[in-house]
């Protein structure tokens, strides 16, 4: 469960309204955290693997520097993503899945629904990139191809199923990085179109959803020709 509270001009949301996420939150916010490994670390974007009295975890900061504008208009009318990541992993999660990797907080400095900085604790999970492995066997396809079709029936997309967004754990193969966007037949399309290009995964549904992304993208290739020819 996710409680919500104001904390330090900010806007938490936290699992299970756990002490030890509290506490993280509060070491987080004073730089007394010890980082381990900066995992990625472009102009707005900051990930690093951090070491905390509780174990390892991701802490990620978000603030987007361009289109300020359009993402306060924008944030009306699609809502927060990372606020949605959150509800939706712990909704998923509390159903017994437990492959997508957990979300423990996030804090937001917000205007009404514009958020312009996100804070955030997310599991670390131990194990094998899928990209580290140079042939993906049999069995890890059909383990990776039954947990995106699980997590589709449930209302959760991956969103960017590349190899980077694998890991193989002790406890099977588990996803991570997933989206906070609603699960609708075209986006799982997507899902399983792009499992077929970065895993080698066949996508074996044509249904309305992947026609529509088909035709979407030819529509697309012919509007680039007639500009091209312009």
């Amino acid at each position: 469960m996710i409680s919500s509270y104001r904390y330090k001009g900010l806007f938490v949301y936290l699992k299970d309204n756990d002490s030890k996420y509290k506490s993280i939150l509060d070491d987080v916010l004073k730089y007394k955290v010890k980082t381990l490994k900066v995992l990625r670390n472009i102009d707005d974007t900051k990930v690093s693997l951090i070491e905390t009295s509780y174990g390892k975890f991701v802490y990620k900061v978000f603030a987007p520097k361009s289109k300020k504008v359009e993402r306060f208009l924008k944030s009306f009318v699609k809502g927060d993503y990372y606020k949605n990541l959150i509800f939706e992993t712990d909704r998923v999660r509390s159903t017994g899945l437990l492959f997508p990797n957990d979300f423990y907080f996030l804090a937001e400095r917000k205007i009404f629904n514009y958020a312009s900085v996100f804070i955030m604790l997310i599991e670390y999970v131990e194990g094998v990139e899928l990209s580290d492995l140079e042939i993906i066997e049999d069995n890890i396809k059909s383990e990776i191809k039954l947990s995106m079709q699980k997590l589709h029936q449930v209302g959760m997309l991956s969103g960017d199923p590349h190899k980077g967004n694998f890991i193989i754990s002790n406890s099977g193969v588990r996803i991570i990085d997933l989206s906070g966007k609603s699960c609708n037949s075209e986006r799982r399309a997507k899902d399983r179109m792009a499992m077929e290009r970065h895993l080698g995964i066949k996508n074996e549904i044509k249904d309305l959803g992947y026609y529509k992304v088909i035709y979407k993208l030819r529509f697309r290739n012919f509007m680039k020709k007639i500009k091209g020819k312009k």
